[in-house]
C-alpha cells in the first residue's frame, strides 16, 4: 500500500509541476534561437560525433567478436557472421555521419 501511495503522489507531483514549467523553456514549434549557421555547425558537431562513436562501436564489435556469447545469444562460431554484418552497418553508418559533417 505504501508504494503504490508514493508513486501515485510522485505522478500527481509531476502533473502539478509540469504546467509551471511550460513557459521556461522554448516549445517544439518555437524552434532553436540562433543564427542559421550557428544551427548548422552545431549539426555538423553532432555528425561528427556520432559518426565517430558509430565508428568506434564496429571496431568494439570486431575486437570482442569471440566473447560475451551469452551475452549476445550466440552459442557457436556459426553465428559469428553476425559480428562482421553489425561492424560493417556501424561502419556505414559512421562514415556517413562522418561525411556529411564535412559537406
Amino acid at each position: 500500500m505504501g508504494r503504490q501511495t508514493i508513486f501515485f503522489s510522485f505522478l500527481l507531483l509531476c502533473m502539478v509541476l509540469e504546467p509551471a514549467f511550460a513557459n521556461k523553456f522554448e516549445t517544439i514549434g518555437g524552434g532553436v534561437s540562433g543564427l542559421s549557421r550557428e544551427k548548422i555547425e552545431l549539426m555538423k558537431q553532432i555528425s561528427l560525433y556520432a559518426g565517430g562513436f558509430f565508428l568506434f562501436l564496429g571496431v568494439v564489435m570486431l575486437l570482442t567478436r569471440n566473447r560475451f556469447e551469452g551475452f549476445v545469444g550466440l552459442a557457436s562460431d556459426k553465428g559469428m557472421g553476425i559480428a562482421y554484418k553489425g561492424a560493417v552497418i556501424n561502419a556505414v553508418i559512421g562514415l556517413l555521419l562522418v561525411g556529411i559533417s564535412y559537406l
